[in-house]
């Protein structure tokens, strides 16, 4: 049986990898004030809202659970907002909390990356902050190191097999993540 091409609506595997992860981080549909400031925007996804969106963002994250788990939690954690608004009008987020897609891929990987470390003992805590720093957090590892009793050069050494693991996941992810939405035939295509 004949595979049918479809006509995709993402421009690139990343489009669709980031409107799946901020579809998913939204609790809510759009309120009527919300597609009133987004009309002439060019957010990704082509204007779906709604359950379109929600069915759209829906098959985006069934593609990405057909590549390599470990992959698939570099995307999310690559693209997910890490944080989201919060209504709890208390002082003690600022208005925001971690989102968990995020929070959930990072606390993932914490653990996976443990083998890339060659069976060499890590604080959780340590993995945690050098993958957040990996996808865009401002930490200093050494003040993080020293938090938690790590001697400079261990955590360095620690950092940069963790970093190196992450770069080359990613880098293989994002090809693996191309080929699978172009077989689905989710990307749209120049030619038609």
């Amino acid at each position: 049986m004949e595979s049918v091409k479809h006509e995709g609506i993402f421009r690139s595997a990343h489009e669709a990898v980031v409107f799946a992860c901020n579809y998913a981080a939204q609790q809510y549909a759009m309120s009527p004030m919300a597609k009133l400031l987004q009309r002439g925007s060019s957010g990704s996804g082509r204007g779906l809202i709604g359950l379109d969106g929600a069915a759209q963002s829906g098959m985006v994250l069934a593609e990405l659970g057909n590549i390599d788990y470990v992959q698939m939690l570099v995307l999310v954690a690559r693209c997910a907002p890490r944080k989201e608004r919060c209504e709890c009008n208390h002082s003690c987020c600022g208005g925001w909390k971690p989102n968990p897609l995020y929070r959930d891929a990072v606390s993932q990987l914490a653990d996976l990356v443990v083998p890339a470390l060659g069976g060499v003992f890590t604080l959780r805590r340590f993995r945690l902050a050098a993958i957040e720093k990996f996808f865009g957090e401002k930490l200093k590892m050494k003040d993080v190191a020293a938090d938690l009793n790590i001697p400079p050069r261990t955590a360095e050494r620690h950092a940069s097999i963790i970093n190196a693991y992450l770069k080359d996941t990613e880098k293989t992810a994002w090809t693996e993540w191309y080929g699978q939405l172009d077989y689905a035939g989710m990307l749209f295509s120049q030619n038609s």
